[in-house]
C-alpha cells in the first residue's frame, strides 16, 4: 500500500509535538501538585478541591471543544491544521500567568484561588484546542493505516521521550537553581514558565506543517452537540479504553514520591546540599520510568508477539507492572534496599511504554470504525476525550493525592533544617505502601474493561479495506465486523 507522508512532515510534527509537551510537563506532572501545595503554599485540602473541580470542567469542556471541531472545516478545506498555527501564543502566555503566585498571605487566600481558578480554565481551553487537533490531525495525515501506525508509534515516542525528560529534570534544575542562586521558590518558578512554557508553545507551532489526506464528504452533517455525543457513546472502543484509563487514575501513589523523599528520606542522602526532595525524586522517576522507552521502541513487536493485538499487549503490562510492585513494597526503601525497589519498579515500567502507543492506534482504529459505521469521520470529538481523560485521569490522580495528605494530616513545612520526623504519625506509616502498591491495584483494576474489547486484526483489516474502496467509489466487502 503506498506511503504518503514526507520526512519533513514528520520531523515538524514532532518538534510541534515536542514543544507541547514542554507545556505540558509543567502542569501535567506531579510538579504540579507540589507547586500547589509548597510553593503558592494553598492548604492541601483545597488543593485536592481545586484539582477536582478543575478537573470536572475539563470533562465538560473537551468534548464540547472537539464536537466543535468535527462539525467546523474551514474554507481550505482542512479541519484540525489551522488550529495547530493560532494556538500556540496564547496557550504559552496562559501558561506563564497559571505559574504567577503574586502572595502568599492567608488573608488573600480567596482571591489566590480565584485567580488561580480563571487562569486555569482559560489555559485549559486554548490547550485542549490544540491537544484535539495535534493528535487528531493523525488520523487524518495518511489513508494508509499501517503508515499511521508507524507515525502515530513515533510520534508518541519522542513526545513521551520529551515530557517525560523535562518533567522530571525540570523539578531538579529548578531546585539546584533556588539553592544555587538564594532566590524565591516564586520567581525561578516564574521564570521557568516563561522559558518553558511560552518557549514550548512556540516551538509547538511546527506541528502545523502536518498535511491532512483525509477530507471526507459526510453523507450527513453533524448539526448539534447531542448527535456528536450520540456518536461518541457508540464508539465502543473508545470509552472502553476511556474507562480504564479512568479507572488508572486511581494509582495515584506517583503523585506523592516528592513528599516521600522530602519527609522520609534525610536531605542528605545524596551528600550534596543543591540537591533534595526533588532531585532525588527526579532520580526515583529516571530509575523507575527511563526502562519504559524500550517498550516505546519495541511496540510493533509486542503487538505482534501477542496476536497481533495492542489490547492484549495492554493486558499483559498491567499484571507485569503490578507483580514487580508488590515485590519492590515488600524489599522496603531502608538504606540501600531503596535504590532496590527502584530497580525492581522500573522492570516493572519496561512494558508500559507500550500504553499510550496502543490507545493512539486504538482511537485511531475507532475512528475508521465509526466512519465505516455513520459515514461520519470523528477525529475531534474523539480525540478530545483523549484530552479529557488525559487530563481528568490526571486530576483524579493529583486530587486523590492531595486528599490523602489531607487525612494523613500533612502539614507543609518550609525553610526546616531537618524535615524527616516533622509529619504525622499516619504520614510515616503509609506514604510508602501509598506510593508503591496503590499503581499496582489500578492496573488490576484497568484490565476489566480491556476484557470487552472486541476489535481484532480482522475486523480491522476489513474496515480499512471497505474504506478505501468507498473513497475510490468500489465495491465493499459489506459484512459487518463483530465488534458490537
Amino acid at each position: 500500500m503506498q506511503n504518503y507522508i514526507t520526512k519533513s512532515e514528520k520531523i515538524n510534527y514532532c518538534v510541534g509535538l515536542s514543544g507541547q509537551n514542554m507545556v505540558y510537563s509543567l502542569i501535567g506532572a506531579s510538579f504540579f501538585t507540589y507547586f500547589m501545595t509548597d510553593i503558592a503554599m494553598f492548604p492541601a485540602i483545597i488543593v485536592s478541591a481545586l484539582l477536582i473541580i478543575m478537573k470536572v470542567w475539563d470533562g465538560i469542556n473537551d468534548p464540547i471543544v472537539g464536537s466543535f471541531i468535527d462539525k467546523h472545516t474551514f474554507k481550505n478545506g482542512e479541519k484540525m491544521r489551522p488550529f495547530l498555527r493560532y494556538t500556540p501564543l496564547p496557550v504559552g502566555v496562559f501558561s506563564v500567568l497559571l505559574f504567577l503566585v503574586f502572595s502568599t498571605e492567608e488573608s488573600l487566600l480567596w482571591l489566590r484561588v480565584a485567580y488561580f481558578v480563571i487562569m486555569y480554565i482559560c489555559w485549559d481551553l486554548v490547550y485542549t484546542v490544540q491537544d484535539v487537533s495535534i493528535w487528531g490531525i493523525t488520523a487524518m495525515v495518511t489513508p494508509n493505516a499501517d503508515e499511521r501506525d508507524k507515525f502515530v508509534q513515533w510520534a508518541r515516542t519522542i513526545g513521551s521521550v520529551v515530557y517525560a525528560v523535562f518533567s522530571t529534570l525540570l523539578p531538579m534544575a529548578l531546585e539546584i537553581v533556588v539553592n544555587a542562586t538564594g532566590q524565591s521558590w516564586q520567581f525561578i518558578t516564574l521564570v521557568f514558565a516563561v522559558i518553558f512554557g511560552l518557549g514550548g508553545a512556540m516551538i509547538s507551532k511546527r506541528a502545523d506543517k502536518t498535511q491532512e489526506r483525509i477530507r471526507v464528504i459526510q453523507e450527513t452533517k453533524q448539526e448539534s452537540l447531542v448527535e456528536s455525543f450520540s456518536l461518541l457513546f457508540k464508539n465502543r472502543i473508545l470509552m472502553l479504553v476511556t474507562l480504564a484509563n479512568l479507572i488508572g487514575a486511581l494509582g495515584f501513589g506517583a503523585n506523592l514520591v516528592t513528599y516521600f523523599f522530602k519527609y522520609e528520606i534525610p536531605s542528605d542522602f545524596l551528600g550534596n546540599g543543591l540537591i533534595g526532595a526533588l532531585g532525588l525524586s527526579t532520580l526515583f522517576y529516571v530509575i523507575t520510568g527511563a526502562p519504559s522507552f524500550i517498550g516505546m521502541v519495541f511496540a510493533d513487536k509486542l503487538k505482534k508477539l501477542f496476536k497481533d493485538s495492542y489490547v492484549n499487549v495492554l493486558i499483559f503490562m498491567q499484571l507485569f507492572n503490578c507483580f514487580f510492585r508488590v515485590i519492590a513494597f515488600f524489599i522496603g526503601f531502608e538504606g540501600k534496599n531503596l535504590w532496590i525497589s527502584m530497580v525492581v519498579m522500573g522492570v516493572a515500567s519496561i512494558p508500559t511504554g507500550v500504553n499510550s502507543i496502543a490507545q493512539t492506534s486504538l482511537f485511531c482504529d475507532s475512528i475508521d470504525y465509526t466512519e465505516w459505521k455513520t459515514g461520519k469521520r470523528t477525529e475531534g470529538i474523539t480525540f478530545s476525550m483523549q484530552t479529557s481523560f488525559t487530563k481528568i485521569s490526571s486530576g483524579i490522580t493529583a486530587g486523590l493525592a492531595t486528599l490523602a495528605l489531607s487525612l494523613l494530616k500533612y502539614r507543609a513545612v518550609d525553610n526546616a533544617a531537618v524535615y524527616v520526623g516533622t509529619q504525622s504519625a499516619a504520614f510515616d506509616k503509609w506514604i510508602w505502601p501509598l506510593v508503591v502498591l496503590t499503581p499496582a491495584v489500578a492496573s488490576l483494576l484497568y484490565i476489566i474493561p480491556l476484557l470487552f474489547v472486541r476489535y481484532g486484526p480482522k475486523e480491522r483489516a476489513r474496515v480499512t479495506a471497505d474504506l478505501i474502496a468507498r473513497r475510490e467509489e468500489k465495491a465493499e466487502q459489506g459484512s459487518i465486523p463483530d465488534c458490537e
